[in-house]
């Protein structure tokens, strides 16, 4: 609209409404109380009738139906929940079905049709039939009970103390000590495989050993407890979360959505 088309529109709504909505100051235009009220009760209105048209457009396209999803539990609780949360709101008829186990029978969950997508600590190489993609960069940081190690040790220093460690077949500590000292010693000194990060983080906070557990987990932990976090380089070992997924399969559209979300959080 050009200018004069605007002032007159303004004079002919305030005229309709029997008081002014601005302030003529100089060239610019400023709210009046009754204004800014009007502006606050429209703008909520809007919200409100957007939110109505979402719902309706969501039963419309019938999105509904269950989607069973495969994951590790550190994994779900602090990145996948929001995810969770954000799509059910916004389909209220799908719902939702989550399996926690080992990655290897995640795996094979998939494979015979038993999940439709699962979010993994490592790819799926064995397999022709399942479909790998990152999906989530994380810093994986070795970390020590207090007083246990400094915050550069040494190699020595770090195979003299005992170590916290997932599986027998998944050791990322091997990781970083090839990433920082160069070194891959045949034997570690682990006493204790805890099978998931957040257990592996608890036995650390109560002064079993040391571990490689993802960063992310120092802000979400018991802060009371003074770890140490050990960086002996300027290096960062990184390390992916991968969503598989089975290839050439029909879709539901339950699925589909849940994909987008996915895509459009990470």
């Amino acid at each position: 609209m050009t200018p004069s088309a605007l002032s007159q529109t303004i004079s002919t709504l305030e005229s309709s409404l029997g008081f002014p909505l601005f302030h003529r100051v100089g060239r610019r235009l400023v709210l009046t109380t009754a204004g800014d009220k009007i502006q606050q009760e429209f703008n909520a209105y809007h919200r409100d009738f957007i939110e109505k048209l979402f719902r309706i457009a969501n039963r419309e396209n019938q999105v509904t139906g269950l989607i069973r999803i495969g994951a590790y539990l550190e994994f779900a609780k602090l990145r996948l929940a929001p995810v969770l949360m954000s799509f059910q709101k916004k389909y209220p008829d799908v719902q939702v079905k989550l399996v926690f186990d080992t990655p290897s029978r995640l795996h094979r969950l998939l494979e015979t049709n038993k999940l439709d997508l699962c979010f993994s600590i490592y790819p799926e190489h064995d397999s022709r039939s399942i479909l790998s993609r990152p999906i989530y960069n994380q810093e994986l940081v070795l970390v020590a009970p207090p007083k246990m190690l400094k915050e550069k040790p040494s190699f020595s220093e770090i195979m003299a103390v005992p170590m916290v460690e997932y599986y027998f077949n998944h050791q990322p500590i091997r990781r970083w000590l090839s990433l920082h000292y160069n070194k891959k010693p045949k034997q570690l000194p682990i006493r204790t495989f805890a099978a998931t990060a957040e257990m592996v983080f608890a036995l650390i906070q109560q002064g079993l050993g040391i571990g490689v557990v993802p960063e992310y987990l120092l802000h979400s932990q018991n802060k009371n407890v003074a770890l140490t976090v050990c960086r002996p380089t300027g290096k960062k070992l990184n390390d992916h979360i991968w969503i598989l997924r089975l290839k050439n399969r029909s879709e539901s559209k339950a699925l589909r959505a849940f994909s987008d979300e996915i895509e459009n959080f990470f």
